[in-house]
């Protein structure tokens, strides 16, 4: 590689980093858009963010096909979250119990109604004990949303979505009870809202319904939260909440930075003392590493950063350090135990050091796949931040080291101590 080369791959390496850095931190008005660096875009967990967290007990109803129950409620809690703009919350279930985690919560009251007091959902044809049962929210029932009202735009309704079943039956039971009214009861509690019951204006056939009543937001949303929480396949009981704050999330993230950057200046240092102009190469390198890693925990959208994955941006640091370690080693017994000259020695070096470089990180990667598929959502965080890691540690170390020592090598091949090489016994 000339000089010339050297110096345009040298000076669009430092480019990329200044501008990628930048773009991470920094935030500037664009015309009327606010740009936001894109490391304060990356999704945050409930232990770095705050918000909340419950576990449900799944009660045995003695039905059958609760596994598969339980798990068509945890897909029913997970879609009903999202419909509610909480994109980042996590379901799951194992051993009989449904965990709910919802980071980044401003409300988490408005969190614990919906999802707090899952209940029954019963619709019937009139408010006393001998009522029929019309519609069974966790059998005919799959949304309750709020929306505006159509008859009068300063209020809101309650709109109702109905699986196939529940739309035939509520198709046919309307379009035989035109005026009559119904009556809506959750936990087996006759609705105050809907007290003087809902009037069938015609019948509804559509697979939806709307319930008006001249409601305001919060009205519509406590009513259309009750018919929600009766829409779940199985019985639940509560028998764990809790808030998290985001201030631990807040220290935890300072500490992380505060010893991530002390970690990092002191790599720097000890990779140029250690291996002069390769550790130069290594620490630019590294640089390219950590800028290229935020903008993939930014982008990707199943990465949610956590304590546990915090842990791996530090493991993957170290180990990016580790290949470059590994050649840089290899090189040094290069040129002291051969003649070679350095290109020779370098070249040499990535050779024989690449296979323990892809064995090292290759089975990091399998535990990582392993821990991301089975583990719990915290190990899942760690396992999700830790792969990404070492693919880019694995693309620094044994590309972006290699070009940069191409780069140096076209200004001086010549003195083994801009290097920290020497020559030893001649075998």
């Amino acid at each position: 590689m000339n000089k010339k080369k050297s110096i345009v791959i040298l000076s669009l390496v430092s480019v990329i980093i200044i501008l990628m850095s930048v773009f991470a931190l920094v935030e500037f008005p664009i015309g009327l858009y606010d740009y936001t660096g894109y490391a304060k875009t990356i999704k945050l967990g409930l232990d770095l963010s705050g918000g909340i967290s419950a576990v449900f007990n799944v009660e045995d109803d003695g039905l059958e096909n609760l596994e598969g129950r339980a798990n068509g409620t945890v897909n029913t809690l997970q879609a009903l979250l999202v419909s509610k703009g909480y994109t980042e919350a996590i379901v799951s279930y194992s051993d009989q119990k449904i965990r709910v985690e919802v980071p980044d919560v401003d409300d988490p009251e408005r969190i614990f109604e919906l999802i707090g007091r899952p209940q029954s959902l019963e619709i019937k044809d009139g408010s006393g004990d001998d009522a029929t049962t019309i519609i069974v929210g966790k059998d005919h029932i799959s949304n309750a949303y709020v929306t505006v009202d159509q008859s009068n735009s300063s209020y809101y309704a309650v709109g109702l979505s109905f699986n196939s079943v529940g739309s035939e039956i509520f198709a046919t039971y309307t379009a035989n009870h035109v005026n009559e009214k119904l009556y809506i009861f959750v936990g087996g509690e006759l609705q105050e809202a809907q007290s003087s019951g809902i009037t069938i204006n015609e019948a509804i056939t559509g697979g939806s319904a709307l319930i008006s009543g001249n409601y305001t937001y919060d009205d519509a949303y406590a009513l259309a939260t009750s018919i929600q929480s009766g829409t779940f396949a199985v019985e639940l009981d509560l028998i764990e909440s809790r808030t998290v704050s985001a201030t631990l999330g807040e220290n935890a993230i300072n500490m992380a930075l505060i010893a991530g950057i002390i970690g990092i200046c002191i790599i720097f240092i000890f990779m140029v003392f250690a291996y002069r102009m390769l550790g130069v190469a290594a620490d630019i390198a590294l640089a390219i590493y950590i800028v290229l890693l935020l903008w993939f925990c930014a982008v990707l959208p199943w990465v949610q950063l956590t304590l546990p994955g915090i842990a791996g941006i530090l493991l993957g640091i170290g180990m990016a350090v580790d290949a470059n370690v590994v050649i840089f080693e290899r090189i040094k017994d290069e040129f002291k135990t051969t003649n070679k000259p350095i290109k020779s020695s370098v070249m040499a070096g990535y050779k024989r050091g690449l296979a323990a470089v892809i064995d090292g990180n290759i089975t990091t990667i399998i535990g990582a796949v392993i821990l991301w598929v089975v583990g719990s959502a915290a190990i899942s965080g760690f396992a999700i931040v830790l792969f990404i890691s070492i693919l880019i540690s694995m693309f620094t170390a044994l590309v972006v080291t290699r070009i940069l020592m191409n780069c140096f090598l076209s200004f001086n091949s010549s003195n083994p101590k801009l290097y920290n090489l020497k020559r030893g016994e001649v075998k």
